[in-house]
């Protein structure tokens, strides 16, 4: 037998013999708590990517799903996206000030025009792109 690595050991990836085979070491989350605080963790950019991938990139999903980064990637994609979407908003905040700084409505849609945008850039950008 070669000393070399195969390519699932050098990603980490252990072996447990059984009947003089080896198997790969592979476990796949149970429906824990733990489960559900990463998909909590995944926030809302994060599955909205759950979905786009589960319905439009199947292989890419199951890839994430077998190697166990599908809920952490989630997490990142949601991370990314949020910082993308405050430096948008930012930004366009600086440009439009309101006429009138005490106009509560002017106020609020400024802001929502400036949600709206940076929204539409997050999610074409980050949450619909090609991994």
């Amino acid at each position: 037998m070669s000393n070399e690595l195969s390519l699932f050991e050098q990603m980490g990836g252990t072996y447990r013999e059984e009947n003089g085979m080896l198997y790969p070491n592979i476990i796949m989350d149970s429906d824990g708590e733990d489960n559900v605080r990463s998909v909590v963790d995944a926030g809302k950019y994060g599955l909205i990517w759950l979905d786009y991938l589960r319905d439009n990139k199947p292989s890419l999903y199951r890839h994430y799903m077998r190697t166990g980064k599908l809920l952490e990637r989630a997490a990142s994609v949601n991370e990314e996206a949020h910082a993308m979407l405050n430096r948008i908003m930012n930004e366009y905040l600086e440009k439009h000030k309101p006429a009138d700084p005490g106009a509560t409505m002017e106020m609020w849609r400024i802001r929502e025009q400036a949600k709206m945008q940076a929204e539409e850039v997050v999610l074409h950008d980050i949450v619909y792109c090609d991994d």
